[in-house]
């Protein structure tokens, strides 16, 4: 018996952090389809979002009017989000979250990404600029 083939969505938008509402419920939507529970939704919303706003401040320097492309796909259980922009590379050796004790705003993106998904994965695209593919599964049932 073959897996279901996973709900697929394909957003494409300009930089512009008004547009983070949209993005916040597309991660929503990816969360419904795969049943994921209240923890595992709001760590992917928190988690696509950071990546979208990294997008923005970084790769494009707070410029509001260049693409990005957002690839989620899913299935019960199991969610994958692209991130694709066209500004420059990110070299994941080269990302520094700042310490956890050090206390101000901004700066643990990366961290939290990192800390809540079960797989981040940076790649020079095609544009050359970064695809950041997210994974997220839920957890397993707890055993009665």
């Amino acid at each position: 018996m073959s897996e279901a083939a996973p709900d697929r969505i394909h957003v494409s938008l300009c930089s512009d952090p008004r547009y983070l509402p949209l993005v916040r419920a597309l991660a929503q939507q990816g969360a419904e389809l795969a049943g994921f529970g209240d923890e595992a939704r709001d760590t992917l919303l928190l988690a696509v979002s950071e990546a979208v706003s990294n997008v923005i401040r970084h790769a494009y320097r707070d410029r509001h009017d260049q693409p990005v492309d957002i690839d989620l796909r899913a299935r019960p259980g199991w969610v994958q989000v692209e991130v694709v922009d066209r500004g420059r590379f990110v070299d994941p050796s080269q990302i520094q979250s700042r310490p956890l004790d050090e206390i101000r705003p901004g700066g643990l993106g990366v961290h939290l990404m990192r800390a809540t998904m079960d797989s981040v994965e940076y790649r020079k695209n095609d544009f050359g600029g970064t695809t950041l593919t997210l994974v997220k599964r839920a957890a397993p049932p707890a055993l009665a």
